[in-house]
């Protein structure tokens, strides 16, 4: 029984040990497909941010213009819907689609408030470093 057991185990474990360096193979694979999907977003990321300081300063950016093309048609749809409120107008103004109006309010939430607190930490950067 004993001559029996010995390949046996032999032949089991080393199937086992195969199987664990297949699976640690397996994981450390995974693991370095994760490191190189974090380099690309932090890559895309790094060029993201050069393509904004690179457009600071030009008044016809592509980031300006393509707030413009949003803000600019929206503030005439608010404008026209505040006036109609106040002044009972005859306008019939109507409501933005789905999903313009999630953007909408994404816009307004993105202009007042992101750009608010953002120029707000800048102006307290500038008041630290002015020694104010």
């Amino acid at each position: 029984m004993t001559a029996l057991t010995g390949p046996l185990l032999t032949l089991l474990l080393g199937h086992l040990d195969r199987r664990m360096a297949a699976r640690t193979s397996a994981e450390g694979l995974s693991a370095e497909i994760a490191k190189e999907s974090i380099r690309a977003e932090l890559a895309a990321r790094a060029q993201a941010r050069a393509v904004l300081i690179a457009e600071q300063g030009h008044f016809l950016s592509a980031a300006r213009l393509g707030r413009l093309l949003f803000v600019v048609p929206l503030g005439v749809w608010w404008a026209a819907v505040i006036a109609d409120s106040i002044f009972a107008f005859s306008f019939d103004i109507a409501a933005l689609p789905s999903p313009l109006d999630d953007w909408a309010g994404g816009i307004l939430l993105s202009l007042f408030l992101v750009d608010g607190v953002q120029g707000s930490l800048r102006a307290a950067r500038a008041r630290r470093r002015d020694g104010g």
